[in-house]
């Protein structure tokens, strides 16, 4: 099984890295206890599945039944497993990476921060101003990012201050990815700031989005309970922010995205997966639907919330649904072209 592999590598890259002598041995022996523990009771938690599975094929009937684990369906998971240890997590990772909304983030310039003093409110709305010009220019991002990061020292603690400059610091990890920089130091950096704004602000609405987006965009540097832990978190702080600002498009559309992520998870992959790590999140392509559609509502000329549209309308098995709305994507982005002729095509 590949969980094995996993472990018996991570004990022979510890046992490779200890000193030699007394110590040195004195060391490998306890985490070769240590190790050998965990893997026993891995073996355990496998065997049970593995019972749990046997007992799911005997009472479903008939091998053609909808929900059976076919044995080679099984095998192809471990395959998976020892093959690429991140397949195994796709569709939780991918939940969403905002790097891969195109560039749809709407103008903050009609700012939920209304409340706050005039001068504050003067300030956010000239950032909110700039930030849109670079959205379309995407030039300026360095400067922007200084002059926020130095009004966020002489303004602490302010939430409409602390995630416009997270929003800054996604906007450049994006320019330095497509450079091919590094921009994980950035993303980590720009959470923690996200998670302090939230604390700031928990009636803000956009703090709570922005934390969401961040958490959305790191959890690919992380292990997989820590994913499955941040798709919860995911989910919680965008319904959080809907709940303070129900007509934004944009928390519509990461919800349906997280919704949409986690209708893909097979149930044999969920039950292993809440097997090794505990609950996993749940949810169907008509909940994601109902969440796109809502965002089209508000934003009806953006493509890829209607390419998600058809997505799950194919899924959902409603081919001539999915037809129509798909008609409506006359000129997509670069990055979306491909998706949308591969749908055409299937349709």
């Amino acid at each position: 099984m590949g969980i094995v592999s996993t472990t018996r590598t991570i004990f022979y890259c510890m046992s490779a890295v200890l000193v030699t002598g007394t110590l040195g041995f004195t060391l490998n022996a306890y985490f070769l206890k240590i190790l050998r523990d965990e893997v026993k009771a891995l073996e355990r938690e496998i065997a049970s599945l593995r019972s749990d599975l046997a007992a799911e094929k005997k009472s479903s009937g008939s091998s053609n039944k909808d929900g059976e684990i076919r044995e080679e369906e099984v095998e192809k998971v471990r395959e998976e497993e020892e093959d690429d240890d991140e397949e195994f997590h796709i569709a939780l990772e991918s939940i969403p990476s905002q790097s891969s909304l195109s560039a749809v983030l709407q103008a903050d310039i009609s700012c939920t921060d209304s409340r706050c003093e005039r001068d504050l409110l003067e300030i956010c709305r000239s950032i909110d101003e700039r930030h849109d010009v670079l959205k379309v220019t995407e030039q300026g991002c360095e400067q922007s990012l200084d002059q926020l990061r130095q009004l966020n020292s002489s303004r602490p603690n302010t939430p409409q201050i602390m995630w416009r400059l997270v929003r800054m610091m996604f906007e450049e990890a994006k320019h330095n990815a497509r450079a091919g920089l590094d921009s994980k130091t950035q993303l980590v950096e720009a959470l923690d700031i996200a998670r302090s704004a939230v604390d700031m602000g928990e009636q803000n609405s956009k703090c709570h989005l922005w934390y969401a987006i961040l958490l959305g965009d790191t959890c690919k540097y992380d292990d997989t309970k820590a994913k499955l832990t941040k798709g919860m978190e995911f989910d919680k702080h965008v319904r959080i922010s809907l709940q303070l600002d129900p007509h934004n498009s944009t928390a519509l559309h990461l919800l349906g995205r997280y919704c949409y992520e986690v209708a893909g998870i097979k149930w044999w992959e969920a039950k292993i997966a809440a097997k090794l790590f505990g609950s996993v999140p749940q949810s169907t392509y008509d909940e994601a639907l109902k969440h796109f559609l809502a965002a089209d509502e508000l934003n009806s000329e953006w493509v890829e919330n209607t390419l998600f549209i058809v997505k799950c309308l194919v899924a959902l098995g409603r081919e001539k649904e999915a037809r129509v709305w798909i008609a409506r994507i006359k000129d997509p982005e670069k990055e979306l072209a491909s998706q949308v002729e591969e749908l055409r095509n299937k349709l």
